[in-house]
Formats: structure tokens, sequence, C-alpha cells
């Protein structure tokens, strides 16, 4: 008789940058069956993440769910479905039926529909749900205190005390991909060589994590099943000084970063005033950065307690995504080059 399958359930925003690898890592996995939940989205979800077999669109008029659309895969020894929703309370009842696991991964305002899945999960009988977390740690107060997402995140997690399933947030740190960004975490811009320093103590080592370790993170405590203890695990793919990440960027850009001052009262005003003017985003990725290099914050002292294995060519990870940054960047830069058509915009882009 055939070993029967752990059911999966992934409730994710379609364009969450995490999705693509966290399928990927769960398709290797052949004692799962694996659905994956979003909203009504043009991304072939499945197809994106190189499942590139025949699909079959199943619309669910049967239960009256006509918004319902499933796209079946079979990936190796996987059991992938997409399932598009409306995350309706009778949508929910019906897709996490008979299901073990719900992990989620959703981004932005659709953090929200984490109280519905929690209570749909509970009723379904679930044994381990897995929050939207994979960044700083939630139980800082500090934390939730600076950037406001921090402050549902934490309120879902008191929900989740309450609601008999047993559940584990995964914290993992900086996301090494998003932190590289010109507007990222670290400050750092490799397009245009340069730095924002917030004063703190030199010594101090950040924690730090790429998309694809974050996955696998996920997919070990998917294996080590419901029973684990304890609701937390601190991840990272290596701990490293800001100095640390700077000496590779600049031997990758083959140029020294030019180095500026960060002020946190500046930060912080700065902020508020983006999200005043609605660039919600930017005005928490601004306030991120007091967050991680503000000692006072005290980020990073859990990972320091946990003891971790880390990555040993760290320095690899960060030379790759330093790579496929500029490439990105120069794409946009070209794409608004060709567009503008100016005198001067071809002046000022000469030397690209």
């Amino acid at each position: 008789m055939a070993k029967s399958r752990k059911r999966i359930v992934v409730v994710a925003t379609p364009t969450s940058p995490i999705l693509s690898h966290l399928i990927n890592a769960l398709s290797h996995n052949d004692s799962l069956q694996i659905t994956v939940l979003t909203r009504e989205t043009s991304v072939n979800i499945l197809r994106a993440n190189g499942h590139s077999h025949d699909h079959v669109h199943d619309h669910d008029h049967a239960h009256g769910h006509d918004s319902d659309h499933s796209h079946n895969h079979q990936h190796g020894n996987a059991d992938l479905t997409h399932v598009q929703t409306d995350f309706s309370e009778s949508e929910l009842q019906t897709h996490l039926s008979s299901t073990n696991t719900v992990i989620c991964a959703f981004t932005g305002s659709d953090i929200h529909l984490t109280h519905s899945i929690i209570d749909a999960a509970s009723k379904a009988g679930a044994k381990l749900f897995i929050p939207s977390e994979y960044s700083l740690d939630t139980a800082n107060p500090r934390i939730r205190e600076l950037l406001p997402p921090y402050q549902t995140r934490f309120e879902i997690q008191q929900k989740l005390k309450g609601c008999g399933m047993n559940w584990k947030a995964i914290y993992s740190g900086v996301v090494l991909e998003e932190g590289l960004k010109t507007d990222g975490i670290l400050g750092i811009d490799a397009l245009w060589a340069s730095v924002v320093v917030f004063p703190h103590r030199k010594e101090t080592k950040i924690a730090v994590s790429t998309y694809g370790d974050i996955a696998q993170s996920i997919v070990r405590v998917v294996s080590e099943g419901e029973d684990q203890s304890g609701h937390e695990v601190h991840m990272c793919t290596f701990q490293a000084s800001l100095q640390e990440i700077v000496d590779v960027v600049e031997k990758e850009i083959d140029r020294p970063l030019d180095k500026y001052e960060g002020v946190y009262e500046g930060a912080k005003k700065e902020a508020a005033e983006r999200m005043r003017m609605g660039f919600f985003d930017g005005g928490v990725a601004l306030l991120g950065r007091v967050a991680v290099w503000n000692n006072d914050v005290d980020a990073w002292s859990r990972w320091k307690e946990e003891g971790l294995e880390v990555e040993d060519d760290w320095v690899a990870s960060i030379r790759k995504v330093v790579e496929m940054n500029q490439l990105g960047q120069f794409q946009r830069l070209n794409d608004d080059k060709s567009n503008l058509q100016t005198e001067e915009f071809d002046d000022l882009f000469s030397d690209i």
C-alpha cells in the first residue's frame, strides 16, 4: 500500500518573493501533497517555479466556487496544486480540509488575511501553523514599536497561542536579496558605490539570510512535524558586521564605497513624512535601518543565544546578490534612458 502524503497548504501573496523558493524546496519532498492558495492572479505560480508540465484549469461549480481555479502539476515526486481563491470562509473550509500544516507567505496588506486562515485551519484540525515572519524578531518590543507591520505579526502570534494548533515563527534576520537593494536595510548602494552608516558598535554582527535558505528552514520545520517544542526558530545564512559586508561589496564592484553618516532621529522623521505622504513601504524600510543598527533596539541578541550553524562560503552569497542587483538596476536605467531620449540624460549616462 502506498504511503499517504502529508498535506501542506501554502497561503500566499502571488508576488511574495519567497514563494518561488518555498515551492521549489517543498517540491523535492516526495512525502508531501502541496496546495498553494492565492488570490486570483495572472502569474502562473507553478510554471514560474520551473514546473513546466501540462496543467488543468478546474472551475469548481459544483460547490458554488465560481472563482476557484485549480492548476494541477506533477513535478518529480511532488504533488502540487495552485488554487486561486477569494479566501472566503466557505472556500477556506474546503481547501484546508484534512490539512496537516499551513504555511503563510503573505506580504503587505494580505497579512491581515492570517486571522481568518488561523480560524479555518483550527476548525479543520491542522496540526502545525507557520505564520508570515522570515525577518526580524517580532518578540522584541522595541522592533514592534518602530515597525508597524511587526505589531500586526505580534497580534497574529497572540491569536495563535489560543488556537489549539502548534505553531512556529521563523526569524531569519535581514533578507540578503532585499537588504542589498538600493533602498534596502543595509544602506548599501552597489550601483552608485555608496553606503549609509548609522552609529553602532563596530563589532555588531547582524543575522543575514537568503530566500533559498529561509525556504529550506521552513521545510525543516515541516519535516520535524507538529510535536516539536517551542514556538520560535532563529536561523540565518551567515552573521557579519557591516564592514565585513562592505569589504565584500567593494571587492565585487572593484571600487570603494563612499560613506555617509546616518542620523537616527533624522531617519525617523523622514520615515514619518514618507508614510504621511502615502509611501508606507518606503517609511518602513527606513525605520528598518534604525531597528537593525541602533544598539538600544538590541535586534540580534537572540541569534547570539542560539549558537547557529552558518554557511562557510557566505562571501559568495553576497557577491551573487550584488551581481544580480547590478544587472537589474542597469536594465532599469537603460530602459529609462531609452524612454526619455534627452541630451542631458545621454550625457549623464555616457560612461555606462
